[in-house]
């Protein structure tokens, strides 16, 4: 037995209420077999397995296929570091199988060893992060709402400016009103509001009634 796993078991015999109340699992895994040789007890509040249910499948089939492919991406990059001196402790939430059949979120954090024995290890810690996940998703939908909602408002203030912006114009005359309800002849108005210069000319409509031959 590898000095990680007596290490663990030692404190969990010095320490039973570690032992009971102990929130995350502590577990060791058999890098050439993907299989568990040590789970702490704390497992079954987080699966619903017993530590010894748990250990009696290969890692595979706790999670999800997607999740175990995470898994071994970090693997692969982590492998060649090792050989080379480098320890790294990594981080990935996965999705794993709960004994009810149900999917729940969790964050696993470890790093790879060589026990006595001189095999590859991987020494880690699971915790339960569902409830987490679940107020991540809470918020990203919140999120989601308000960048509707504020999309809705930037419209309708377009919308209101657009309608703010018409101009009041005389059925009659054709004068426009403005802020300060003067009237003014549509080329004065122009003028005044714009940099734009008029010139005169006449459409194809008031040419044939004005100029008839």
């Amino acid at each position: 037995m590898s000095k990680n796993i007596n290490k663990i078991k030692e404190l969990e015999k010095s320490n039973q209420l570690l032992q009971k109340n102990l929130i995350d699992a502590i577990w060791t895994l058999d890098v050439e077999t993907m299989e568990f040789d040590y789970m702490t007890e704390s497992i079954e509040k987080i699966s619903g397995f017993s530590s010894e249910e748990y250990i009696s499948l290969p890692a595979k089939d706790r999670m999800t296929p997607r999740s175990f492919e995470k898994i071994a991406a970090i693997l692969a990059e982590e492998l060649p570091n090792f050989e080379k001196g480098t320890k790294n402790v990594r981080s990935v939430e996965v999705e794993l199988i709960h004994k009810n059949g149900r999917l729940y979120w969790a964050e696993i954090k470890a790093r790879l060893y060589r026990d006595s024995g001189k095999s590859l290890k991987i020494i880690g810690i699971t915790k339960d992060i569902t409830k987490r996940k679940k107020e991540e998703h809470k918020k990203n939908e919140l999120i989601k709402k308000l960048e509707k909602a504020l999309a809705e408002k930037e419209l309708l203030l377009k919308e209101n400016k657009t309608l703010r912006g018409l101009l009041p114009i005389c059925s009659g005359c054709k004068r426009i009103r403005d802020k300060n309800d003067k009237w003014w002849p549509l080329d004065a108005y122009v003028r005044k509001v714009t940099d734009a210069e008029l010139t005169h000319t006449i459409c194809n409509d008031c040419k044939d009634v004005f100029y008839e031959d």
